[in-house]
């Protein structure tokens, strides 16, 4: 009895396995976004090593605590435009 061969571009996906790959290309897209950020601020505004590092540390905890529910990032949203002027568009 033989296989019927599958189209190696139509191999099935699990729904779980499209979700993990998700999750991963999410994360990276936001890494190297975050990356730029932070080499405008060392290229353009003086920041140091130390400055950028403490900065991603921070913005990685602040991202994980966004991840549990415990920070809304619309919040965050309203409290630089509301507190500080600084409006995001």
């Amino acid at each position: 009895m033989s296989k019927k061969k599958i189209n190696p571009r139509r191999v099935p996906v699990s729904l779980a396995d499209m979700k993990k790959n998700a999750n991963k290309a999410t994360d990276e897209a936001i890494h190297l976004a975050f990356a730029i950020f932070l080499t405008v601020l060392l290229d353009y505004h003086g920041f140091t090593r130390e400055q950028i590092q403490d900065a991603w540390h921070q913005a990685d905890k602040l991202s994980e605590e966004i991840m549990e529910g415990r920070i809304n990032l619309y919040d965050l949203l309203n409290v630089l435009r509301d507190e500080y002027g600084v409006i995001l568009e």
